[in-house]
């Protein structure tokens, strides 16, 4: 294969756009950055092997017969760092399974069954491993940005007559656009005519641009086309001038190039994704004995446990003790009066339960326990994580709440003021409807088309909301898996610069005092703004990708950094 890496699959370049206030229905809300693929580099190392013999290392995706990776290199020490490394696609919502042999003299001499994203989410992103008894392995992942730089756009307007660029009700804007698509609509100008400043990958606009203003929702002036080399100069600012029937306006683009952040850069650096379960035990999805119940607990999965697998399986990657705290809503609980909408489904005292396998079989067991009742109300269940969050004072540990639910809320208003009080903090929640109903309001907690508002006229911070219907991926795991973590890398990003955290610094946050004044910083920013039993479970359930679940061994489930 020669010395170079290997060039596995191309790119597709999606777009990338920020949604406001004035121009959101003219953009496709499914066109987003966190939709750029992710390059990763792959370099292999094993240990403790013969001297003088010859190994080779053969790597293969689980569903292809081909290898993507192979080498061959004789030992003349206990120690082979193999010359060539592997660069691919990586998706953080995928599935993506490896078969790893070693081949000793010709004869194979031990496999590792792993995923990338259990790689990438070992410490470090070094995951290291036995091939069998003596040999172990270390595979080390390193993220690899498809554009390394962004742009800076700051754009300025004046008149030289008496149009008034700065009166709120004339709803100054702009649109960037870029080989016909939308790249960026921005916010009004404010009442000193400026713009608010824009960050936006340099791949999306390196093959040239179109700036266009609108007055209200009327086109007004369209720049001309040029490209990033022209337009665009390094720590420098650029003027230009153009005429309008309005007057003269004048625009300053300071544009810079600087390093651009992957979620693969935060995971390496030592950020770690904690899963929290929320599941609905309301008695609208009927009683666990009926076969139309969404709850039946018969030889087969039922939805629930299918999302449960489906989703969790992939996040578990990124969490190193593998502890998931888990709670039901909407029951009663050992015949107790009155309905619970927050409780802990392995009724402990303690939420978490070790492995996604284990959840699933606390789920068949908690119906021992309950009976569903109702109703639906999701805010106990959010605020109990939002507090969890500010109680842990740890900046470092990125919270996904996974929701499944059948139907209707009644709390909506206070589960928004959940959500915007959680949009402050290291948090995305994501909502699976199970079940036929129309799902309207997860749908407006998505807040996609019109971002949620608390009851005390604070907007969210951020998107932070997901919202799939299983029924439309049901029978296709895989799919569903992506659809409902594919915008969790782009919610982290946008978390931890929107708080000025880069990888880079990440090593210089306290374990103490940074981490405790960063959580009471955002939380004042909030306010300022305004071993199991198997019980009746069948274990040959369990997908594919519990085979290739290899857990840590130099971590012990340490859930430290």
């Amino acid at each position: 294969m020669g010395s170079a890496c290997k060039e596995a699959h191309p790119v597709t370049e999606k777009t990338y756009f920020d949604e406001r206030e004035h121009f959101n229905e003219n953009l496709n809300p499914g066109n987003s950055f966190n939709n750029l693929k992710s390059k990763i580099k792959l370099e292999f190392t094993i240990e403790n092997i013969e001297i003088n013999k010859r190994y080779n290392i053969m790597v293969k995706f689980s569903d292809d017969q081909k290898p993507f990776y192979t080498e061959t290199v004789t030992s003349h020490m206990p120690l082979i760092t193999f010359n060539t490394c592997y660069i691919g696609d990586y998706f953080f919502e995928k599935q993506q399974l490896l078969s790893v042999y070693l081949i000793k003299e010709g004869s194979q001499d031990g496999m590792i069954g792993i995923s990338l994203g259990s790689i990438v989410g070992s410490p470090g992103s070094n995951f290291r491993g036995f091939f069998n008894d003596k040999v172990n392995i270390s595979i080390t992942a390193q993220g690899l940005s498809d554009s390394k730089s962004y742009i800076i756009i700051k754009l300025k307007a004046k008149s030289s007559s008496s149009y008034d660029f700065t009166d709120p009700k004339n709803k100054i804007h702009y649109l960037i656009s870029a080989q016909g698509r939308k790249i960026y609509s921005s916010e009004s100008i404010d009442h000193v005519g400026k713009f608010r400043e824009k960050k936006i990958p340099g791949i999306l606009l390196e093959k040239g641009f179109t700036i266009q203003f609108f007055d209200g929702f009327q086109e007004f002036i369209t720049s001309k086309n040029d490209t990033i080399q022209n337009f665009c100069i390094p720590k420098k600012e650029t003027y230009f001038q153009v005429c309008t029937k309005q007057g003269i306006l004048s625009i300053i683009n300071k544009s810079i190039f600087n390093q651009n952040v992957t979620f693969l850069d935060y995971i390496k650096a030592g950020v770690r994704i904690k899963l929290s379960i929320g599941i609905d035990y309301t008695g609208s999805n009927l009683h666990p004995n009926d076969p139309k119940s969404l709850h039946y607990l018969g030889p087969n999965m039922n939805d629930y446990e299918q999302a449960i697998q489906a989703c969790g399986m992939i996040v578990a990657y990124y969490d190193y003790n593998q502890k998931f705290p888990t709670y039901g809503f909407g029951a009663l609980l050992n015949g107790e009066p009155q309905v619970n909408f927050c409780f802990n489904i392995n009724m402990k005292g303690d939420p978490e339960i070790y492995t996604i396998d284990n959840v699933l079989k606390e789920y068949r067991k908690s119906f021992n326990f309950l009976q569903l009742a109702g109703p639906t109300n999701f805010s106990p269940l959010v605020q109990r994580v939002v507090n969890n969050i500010k109680s842990e004072n740890n900046p470092l540990k990125y919270h996904i709440l996974l929701i499944l639910t059948d139907g209707v809320i009644y709390d909506k208003q206070e589960t928004i003021d959940a959500l915007v009080e959680g949009s402050f903090l290291p948090l995305s929640v994501i909502i699976i409807g199970i079940g036929n109903d129309h799902f309207q309001e997860m749908i407006e907690l998505d807040g996609d088309d019109n971002p949620i508002t608390n009851s005390r006229g604070v907007k969210r911070m951020r998107d932070l909301v997901q919202f799939v219907p299983f029924n439309r991926y049901r029978g296709n795991p895989n799919i569903l898996a992506e659809q409902v973590l594919e915008e969790v890398p782009r919610q982290i990003i946008e978390y931890y610069t929107m708080n000025n955290i880069y990888p880079n610094n990440i090593n210089t946050i306290s374990k103490i005092n940074t981490q405790s004044q960063f959580m009471n910083n955002a939380s004042q920013s909030y306010y300022s703004n305004t071993n199991n039993n198997n019980n009746n479970y069948n274990p040959n359930m369990m997908s594919q990708a519990n085979q290739y679940r290899t857990l840590n061994i130099y971590n012990n489930g340490d859930d430290s950094f």
